[in-house]
C-alpha cells in the first residue's frame, strides 16, 4: 500500500514537472512570437501568464485565448493597447467597457465598429477614433455623424470621411474646406451648392487636379476658372478625366491655354499628347498656333 502511494506521488510530481517545463517553453515562444499561442494546448491557452505575454507581443492573438481569458479585463486591455483590432475578439461584456474601447480606438480608429452601441454614441470615444482614422466616422452613431466637432476632426484626418457626414454638414463651408484641403476629391461628397463655390473648388483642385471633375458644370466650363486651374496643374495632366468639359472645345480657351508657362515645355510632343483628349478640329487649330 505504501509503495503504491509513493508511486502515485512520483507520477503526480512527474506530470507537474512536465507541465511546468511545457509552460516555460511556451512562455519563451509567445514572448518572441505571440502567434505561437495558436499551437499551444487548451490548458496553456487558458494560462493567464502565457496569454498575457502573448497578447502583449501581438494583440491579435487574443483570438486564440480561451473564452475565459477573452473575457479577462487585464488581458483584453493589454491586447487592444497593442492592436486595437483585437477588440473584435473580446467577449460582449467588455465591448461596453469604456476604458478598453477608448484604448482600442486610440490605437486603431476602425476598432470603433466592435464597440457597443452605447460607446459608439460616446463623444470622447468617437472623437478619439476619428482623430486616429477619419474613416471611423462611419461607425459612429447618427447623432455623432451630425456632430460638427467630430466631423471636422474626421475630415481633417482624412478628407474622404466627408462621405459619412450627414447631409447638413456636407453643406458646412468650414468642414468641406478642411476635407478638400486634405483630399481634393472629397469634393465629390460636398453639397451641390459648395461644388459650385469657387474658393472650395479651387482649394480642392489645388490639392488634386482631378477634383475638377466633381465641380459644378458651371465651374467646369468657366474659362477663367479652368485657366486658373491649368496654371496650378498642367492642363494636360487633368484633362484625361474631363473630356466632357465644353470649355476644351472653346477656341478662346485653347488660345489662352497654349501660352501657359507649364505647357510651353511640351514643345514638339505637344500635339501628340494633347490629341488624346481634344476633338480633331480644335487640335488642328492648336497645332496651327504652335
Amino acid at each position: 500500500m505504501i509503495f503504491v502511494f509513493f508511486c502515485n506521488l512520483n507520477e503526480i510530481y512527474r506530470i507537474l514537472m512536465d507541465f511546468e517545463s511545457q509552460k516555460r517553453l511556451q512562455l519563451q515562444k509567445v514572448r518572441i512570437n505571440g502567434y505561437s499561442l495558436q499551437y499551444a494546448s487548451d490548458e496553456l491557452r487558458n494560462d493567464r501568464e502565457i496569454v498575457l505575454a502573448a497578447v502583449t507581443q501581438d494583440g491579435m492573438v487574443l483570438h486564440y485565448a480561451s473564452d475565459e481569458l477573452q473575457n479577462d479585463r487585464e488581458i483584453v486591455l493589454a491586447a487592444v493597447m497593442q492592436n486595437g483590432w483585437a477588440l473584435n475578439y473580446a467577449l460582449n461584456e467588455l465591448l461596453n467597457d469604456r476604458e478598453i474601447v477608448l484604448a482600442a480606438v486610440a490605437q486603431n480608429g476602425y476598432a470603433l465598429q466592435y464597440a457597443s452601441n452605447e460607446l459608439r454614441n460616446d463623444r470622447e470615444v468617437v472623437l478619439a477614433a476619428v482623430a486616429q482614422n477619419g474613416y471611423a466616422l462611419q461607425y459612429a452613431s447618427n447623432e455623432l455623424r451630425n456632430n460638427r466637432k467630430i466631423v471636422l476632426a474626421a475630415v481633417t484626418q482624412d478628407g474622404y470621411a466627408l462621405d459619412y457626414a450627414l447631409n447638413e454638414l456636407r453643406n458646412d463651408r468650414e468642414i468641406v474646406l478642411a476635407a478638400v484641403m486634405q483630399k481634393g476629391c472629397a469634393l465629390l461628397y460636398a453639397s451641390n451648392e459648395l461644388r459650385n463655390d469657387r474658393e472650395i473648388v479651387l482649394a480642392a483642385v489645388t490639392q488634386d487636379g482631378y477634383a475638377l471633375k466633381y465641380a459644378s458644370n458651371e465651374l467646369q466650363n468657366d474659362i477663367s476658372f479652368v485657366l486658373k486651374v491649368a496654371q496650378i496643374h498642367s492642363g494636360i495632366d487633368i484633362t484625361p478625366h474631363i473630356k466632357k468639359f465644353r470649355v476644351f472645345n472653346n477656341p478662346e480657351f485653347i488660345r489662352e491655354a497654349i501660352y501657359l508657362p507649364n505647357i510651353k515645355n511640351v514643345k514638339i510632343d505637344k500635339c501628340r499628347t494633347i490629341s488624346t483628349y481634344l476633338p480633331p478640329a480644335i487640335l488642328d487649330l492648336l497645332c496651327g498656333l504652335i
